[in-house]
């Protein structure tokens, strides 16, 4: 618009202001002209004959002028009310998209406040109220039952995730299992539960096998402290299971649904930048809010997810929510365990970002520097 503007409207009116300019000089050639086809003389004196001549020459050749310039003003407006009218769509479209958006966050932040486990329940108080009268006693006793809801819940899973890992690695050393293989199955015993199938993986059934009985004989022993400070002991390791809870029993009923809305989240975002209505640093900026309702538990669970080959469609091409949307910025590096690290796993993409970004763009937040 503004080359139009500089190319063709400042010549079309400068042209207009020196046709208008050569009327009234009577050394230029225009008025040359008006005076040897029209017989147009300068009077000296206002004399309705001569000026009406010269009104129909001055009209006549300026018209195609002025309408050159009032067609050329006229189609100015119009682009400005299409850019407009353009400019107002692409807001509404933006607040629809808002409203969307925020909403599906709160419903994530919902999903959170909503998760909960039950735990062991036990004897709070014991109370004799005896009656003489009557010869009679009553006991009463009160039952807690212990709950871990809300983001406990995610902290309390990464402990058992770990501690599952901690067990399973160490009785995968008399079945050589890989360790692709390996963390798969250790990540579906714990999100299915100990007792589920695991079809796919029948070369190392012995090993699942073992895994399941082991895992189930420290559930037991588990529930005798009603999840006190025991200590259990593996390969000269003590590992902390310290939950209110019986590990081992699976958690495929809370985070099966917390998984697909985050990622339908995520997806409703970037599928708004590719359709054009705002900008990569755009889409980034919007997720960075959804990102920041995330704990770091919650971010070692997603990767541990991702993985796992479970949540495997966070990365693929047409995606890559993980790496290209920085879905895992806040991860902490350092309670990564047992699993391939996320530096060394998107190491390829990391270098691609610090060469297009020259370092200023990292991806995860945690000493990526390095």
């Amino acid at each position: 618009m503004k080359k139009l503007l500089y190319y063709w409207g400042i010549p079309v009116i400068v042209l207009c202001l020196f046709v208008c300019a050569g009327l009234w000089i009577k050394d230029l050639s225009l008025w040359t002209i008006f005076e040897y086809y029209g017989n147009i003389h300068h009077p000296k004196a206002f004399n309705s004959e001569t000026t009406g001549q010269i009104g129909d020459t001055i009209g006549g050749t300026t018209a195609p002028f002025i309408a050159l310039m009032a067609g050329f003003l006229t189609f100015i407006a119009f682009w400005a009310q299409l850019r407009a009218n353009a400019q107002v769509r692409e807001q509404f479209n933006i607040q629809q998209f808002e409203s969307q958006y925020f909403e599906m966050i709160r419903l994530h932040k919902e999903n959170i406040n909503e998760m909960k486990i039950s735990g062991y329940s036990y004897l709070m108080a014991t109370s004799i109220v005896k009656n003489n009268a009557l010869e009679t006693e009553t006991i009463t006793r009160t039952q807690i039952e212990r709950i871990v809801d809300g983001r406990k819940v995610f902290v309390s899973m990464v402990k058992e995730l770990n501690a599952c890992f901690n067990f399973c690695t160490s009785y995968a050393k008399q079945y050589n299992v890989a360790e692709p293989e390996l963390h798969q199955i250790v990540y579906r015993l714990f999100f299915f539960g100990s007792f589920s199938s695991l079809p796919g993986y029948d070369q190392y059934k012995d090993f699942i096998e073992h895994c399941k009985s082991e895992l189930k004989a420290i559930r037991e022993e588990h529930k005798e402290t009603f999840g006190g400070k025991k200590d259990f002991v593996i390969d000269g390791k003590k590992i902390d299971l310290h939950i209110k809870y019986a590990p081992f029993t699976g958690h495929e009923s809370r985070l099966a649904h917390y998984y697909r809305h985050l990622f339908s989240t995520v997806k409703f975002v970037v599928e708004k930048e590719r359709e054009g209505l705002f900008s990569y640093r755009k889409a980034r900026e919007y997720l960075k809010i959804l990102r920041a309702q995330m704990s770091n538990d919650e971010q070692i669970l997603l990767y541990h997810n991702y993985i796992s080959g479970l949540g495997k469609d966070w990365e693929k091409p047409t995606n890559q929510f993980l790496s290209k949307y920085r879905m895992l910025h806040n991860l902490p590096l350092h309670k990564v365990k047992f699993i391939e690290t996320p530096r060394i796993h998107f190491l390829k993409i990391i270098l691609e970002i610090k060469n297009q970004s020259k370092g200023n763009d990292p991806m995860f937040e945690w000493g990526d520097a390095s």
